[in-house]
């Protein structure tokens, strides 16, 4: 009976001292659970604010991304443009130019015009005396060609004279005057040369045939074309075989 009474007091003792604990310890929790919930309130409100943050910053980013764009569009606009009047500007200024030299041409027009007029010499004059100059210029410039071609005739005719009346010497050809032998015959003892009058090969003119740099003999010229001429093997000069191919040269001695 005495231990139940114990156990009763051991119970309604723990009750207490629980309703105690309760009572000081509940306050405790209530305070640590509300400084939670204001801490994850705030936690949720910065949340918001940074994604709010992380939005306006995307939307910055792609209002800077425009603005890069149309300001690299625009320096191009501009570059096209600068372009464009560096260009007309060019063209004013050659318009410029243009204009001067007119202006100048024209001056000088009324300048002649007025000296005409103070000589009293009619245009119709003008007119024909420029109409005889021409034709006399265009006259002028007929006998210069007959001129050359006679000259040139001449000389070949005097180059026939000295072959058939003067001394029996080899004539002068152009200082340089070089070639290739073509065609080659050995029964007949002559050769066809690629260099004619037009190079300045005469008749009777002696060229040196060589190979290699090598003399392999002479050549006398014997009839002529515009750009061939036919050639005989000099007898004594053959130091080797004439052959298609092998150098020409005329040397003054």
């Amino acid at each position: 009976m005495l231990l139940r009474i114990f156990l009763i007091v051991a119970i309604l003792a723990g009750i207490g001292v629980i309703a105690v604990s309760q009572l000081k310890v509940k306050p405790h929790i209530q305070g640590i659970i509300d400084e939670r919930e204001k801490n994850l309130a705030k936690w949720q409100q910065e949340e918001k604010n940074r994604k709010q943050k992380e939005k306006e910053l995307a939307a910055t980013t792609t209002k800077l991304n425009q603005t890069t764009k149309d300001l690299e569009e625009t320096q191009t606009q501009l570059a096209g443009t600068k372009s464009q009047y560096e260009a007309e500007q060019k063209r004013a200024n050659g318009l410029q130019a243009n204009l001067t030299k007119t202006q100048g041409d024209l001056k000088t027009a009324y300048q002649d015009l007025e000296a005409w007029r103070l000589l009293g010499i009619p245009v119709e004059t003008v007119r024909l005396v420029i109409a005889s100059e021409k034709k006399l210029r265009v006259a002028n410039e007929a006998l210069e060609e007959e001129k050359k071609v006679i000259s040139t005739e001449l000389t070949k005719a005097k180059r026939t004279i000295a072959e058939l009346t003067g001394p029996n010497e080899d004539p002068e050809m152009p200082v340089g005057l070089a070639g290739k032998i073509l065609v080659v015959d050995p029964k007949w003892n002559f050769v066809v040369l690629n260099i004619g009058e037009k190079q300045g090969a005469v008749r009777r003119g002696v060229l040196l045939v060589s190979r290699n740099s090598k003399l392999i003999g002479k050549v006398r010229i014997s009839s002529l074309q515009a750009d061939r001429s036919i050639a005989n093997i000099m007898p004594g000069w053959k130091l080797g075989e004439v052959a298609e191919g092998d150098s020409v040269l005329y040397a003054r001695y």
